[in-house]
């Protein structure tokens, strides 16, 4: 009986540390979607006076979208993992149901025993009929044993049954919140169509003003040429400044511990602004459904509020404050052999040759005019390599 309790119970604790670990991670997952739909839904507000259907706002609605399919996805998960707690928590209420009819029947079996040999001269005369002194005292430890022995068995089973109760109301509860979150899921789902409708009436007007749309595309391409082109010319300059043949072989001690720093920090890297959403993520990005809607993206683009302050992601060097016409201000910050590049500044901050700090403001990001909301193009690059920010910033 010891040894099932024992094997039952680190069964128990296992699981229950897994468990933990699962619903941890949902949770995490689920706020995040709840932060980025919240996010969208501002910024779709802010947008709406200006009663326009933009690439912009059509990439905000996206965002929405993805986030929301996100937290149904997590919603499902969590369906599936509430299912699998009930159905260990069934597992486990049969098992004590079986050990407890097991207990039960060896305590009867024992009150019958007692109530036959119940009374103090019975005792006495099942002792003293022992064929030696030496057998009488066992059997005396022997009657001892037994009353001990069904007080523990009663104990055990008053045990179960509380951990039967407390084993049902888990259940329950379990039932009870899988119902709620099922409930929560069709809710999402729900709202989840109403976007994608939305996002198809935008489609319909973005594909009457073709032509718009493609001046917009073209712009945002030579603004992204331009800004890699220039990144380039200043990473080579460097090298040549320092005569080397990268700026890594040049480096001071310094600022390889300030490298060697980030490198750390994979993943866990503050965002360039407090809040926001990536409304274009790196590589390509293409509206499934309209023509010609496709970027290719070497860094990441963050929309948030107006008026919005772009941070350093870690501690470095300003290399270079640069403007490029038509998109506002760019600031290059190094960071040992890295590189971390902010872009569609106003207000800027911090010149070449400052020493900034990890979250230290470099200025705001850029107010679109037609679109109420603010836009900043992030990038991350170690030397001539183009690294994906996604992978570096924290989750």
């Amino acid at each position: 009986m010891r040894r099932f309790i024992s094997i039952w119970f680190a069964v128990c604790v296992s699981s229950a540390f897994l468990s933990g670990q699962s619903r941890e991670e949902l949770e995490r997952q689920k706020q995040k979607a709840f932060d980025e739909i919240k996010m969208a839904r501002e910024l779709m507000e802010q947008t709406a006076a200006k009663k326009s259907s933009s690439l912009q706002r059509l990439r905000i609605l996206q965002k929405g979208i993805n986030s929301r399919d996100q937290l149904i996805k997590a919603l499902e998960n969590e369906v599936s993992l509430l299912e699998s707690e009930i159905n260990t928590a069934k597992e486990q209420i049969r098992k004590l149901e079986a050990q407890n009819q097991r207990n039960r029947d060896e305590y009867a079996r024992m009150v019958y025993y007692a109530y036959k040999n119940h009374t103090s001269y019975e005792k006495l005369m099942y002792i003293l009929a022992g064929n030696s002194i030496s057998q009488a005292y066992q059997r005396y430890k022997y009657l001892k044993y037994i009353a001990e022995y069904r007080k523990q068995k009663a104990r055990e089973i008053e045990k179960l049954i509380k951990e039967l109760e407390d084993k049902e109301k888990e259940m329950n509860g379990l039932r009870n919140e899988k119902l709620s979150v099922l409930e929560e899921k069709e809710n999402e789902q729900g709202k989840l169509v109403r976007e994608r409708n939305q996002r198809s009436n935008m489609f319909s007007e973005l594909r009457n003003e073709e032509k718009r749309l493609k001046s917009e595309i073209e712009e945002k391409e030579r603004i992204a040429k331009e800004l890699e082109n220039e990144i380039r010319e200043i990473i080579e300059e460097e090298a040549r400044l320092l005569n080397a043949e990268n700026i890594y072989s040049a480096l001071t001690p310094e600022q390889e511990m300030v490298g060697n720093d980030f490198r750390k920090n994979k993943g866990k890297l503050p965002w360039p602004v407090e809040r926001g959403i990536i409304t274009a993520g790196f590589g390509n990005n293409e509206f499934p459904g309209l023509v010609g809607s496709g970027i290719n993206n070497i860094g990441i683009d963050i929309n948030s509020a107006r008026g919005t302050k772009v941070r350093a992601v870690f501690e470095g060097e300003v290399t270079k404050v640069f403007a490029i016409l038509g998109a506002n201000y760019t600031v290059l910050i190094r960071h040992g052999e890295y590189l971390s590049v902010y872009h569609n500044l106003v207000n800027v901050r911090v010149k070449t040759g400052d020493k900034v700090l990890t979250k230290e403001v470099l200025g705001e990001a850029f107010t679109d005019e037609n679109n109420q909301v603010s836009m900043v193009h992030f990038e991350l690059w170690q030397e001539k390599n183009i690294l994906n920010p996604e992978d570096w910033l924290s989750k």
